[in-house]
């Protein structure tokens, strides 16, 4: 192994552990790379806080990190979803714990935005919550616990709970809603290739002093099973991603549900989108300081890593853990649905609020480019307010 790797770009304890693990097992898998780079517990992306070259710290997350969530940019999203979760609990007769999961919390935005509005329009509701916050990094559990006690201060405060995986909660437990919003897009993938009538699978190796993407056979049978399940059809020389780890969080979430509703907000398509001609080179890509770039060995550690989400498959996994579709529409629809135009009908069109809004809305960005899909468990088929405008698209599912 190399002593010196100061040519090499990003957090250099994490570069070393990585071609420690090369060096003992050969090539990673691309899922495996991307696995270390992101969620490596001592140096990964999302487990450590930035540091810049003059040594002071950074947010990863927010108009100063590498990028920004719907959270960031207004409150509307946390305030629509508590008008739907208000329409849920009445759907389950308002049960004694309503139980709230929300998966992948980022900074705690969200969190403190849906429990002030809570405390607003719903007390009842804030009163029977359990709110539990599944976070990886215990880095981002204290800046979630930090940023919870600035807005709400210690009321709810017994209400809140951590746990890092949503394995650890047990099967059947939650009678209320499980919600993630830009999670499954920053699960590892693994990447392949389609050459003359066979997959070969990108792999990641160390030569010369140097990242390097190699193809070799695929890895697992698990891979070849995904294909044929999900209907994965590639062209001649298309490279694009499979999405096993998403597969198997939505079967977790899936057993976890007793009774409810599972909402999943992300950018992503349907399967046969996904895989479409156009997309020669899938959907990967990496974030830096709102630059984006298409290199994954660059500041490794130190960029998000990430990839459109395939809403077919993860629908799919549902199903076979008990979960049902109810819908599928663009995030604009969502957000309509659930009456955004009424909550800011008062606001000056100039006003930070509504700027904000119209990125959420913009047909050609965050309004159709994220997706929503809703499904449910233990529950009979009820309309949803936020799936009140059908999207052309949904019948795919």
């Amino acid at each position: 192994m190399p002593s010196d790797l100061s040519h090499l770009s990003g957090n250099p304890k994490l570069i070393q552990a990585i071609i420690e693990e090369i060096s003992f097992k050969g090539p990673l898998t691309f899922a495996r790379f991307m696995e270390l780079a992101l969620y490596h517990e001592g140096h990964g992306y999302y487990m450590t806080q930035a540091i810049e070259h003059d040594q002071s710290s950074q947010e990863r997350i927010g108009w100063g990190g590498d990028f920004y969530t719907a959270p960031e940019l207004s409150p509307i999203l946390a305030k629509t979803l508590v008008r739907q979760v208000v329409e849920i609990d009445a759907q389950l007769g308002h049960p004694t714990p309503f139980v709230f999961v929300e998966m992948g919390c980022g900074n705690g935005t969200f969190a403190g935005d849906f429990l002030q509005y809570c405390e607003e329009i719903a007390p009842d509701l804030l009163a029977r919550l359990n709110y539990f916050l599944v976070e990886r990094s215990l880095y981002l559990q204290s800046v979630q616990e930090s940023y919870i006690r600035e807005v709400m201060g210690s009321r709810g405060e017994s209400q809140l709970r951590w746990v890092s995986s949503v394995e650890q909660l047990e099967g059947d437990s939650v009678t209320g809603v499980m919600f993630s919003n830009e999670l499954v897009d920053a699960f590892p993938v693994h990447r392949v290739r389609f050459n003359t009538d066979h997959f070969q699978e990108e792999l990641v190796d160390f030569e010369d002093g140097q990242f390097m993407k190699r193809l070799g056979p695929l890895s697992s049978p698990s891979l070849e099973k995904y294909m044929s399940q999900h209907g994965v059809g590639f062209h001649e020389g298309q490279t694009s991603e499979l999405h096993l780890a998403a597969g198997q969080w939505m079967f977790h979430v899936a057993r976890v549900l007793r009774h409810g509703i599972v909402i999943t907000v992300d950018y992503g398509h349907t399967g046969s989108d996904y895989y479409a001609s156009e997309r020669n080179n899938g959907t990967f890509l990496c974030y830096y300081r709102h630059t984006v770039s298409m290199n994954p060995f660059e500041r490794v550690g130190e960029q998000d890593m990430t990839t459109h989400v395939n809403f077919s498959a993860l629908a799919k996994a549902g199903e076979e853990g008990g979960l049902n579709s109810i819908g599928f529409t663009t995030l604009a629809n969502w957000l309509m649905g659930l009456g955004v135009e009424e909550m800011v009908g008062d606001q000056d069109p100039e006003s930070k609020e509504i700027q904000a809004l119209s990125q959420l809305l913009r047909p050609h960005g965050m309004g159709t480019t994220f997706k929503v899909l809703i499904q449910r468990k233990g529950l009979e088929p009820k309309s949803l307010q936020g799936l009140r405008y059908r999207a052309f698209f949904d019948d795919v599912l």
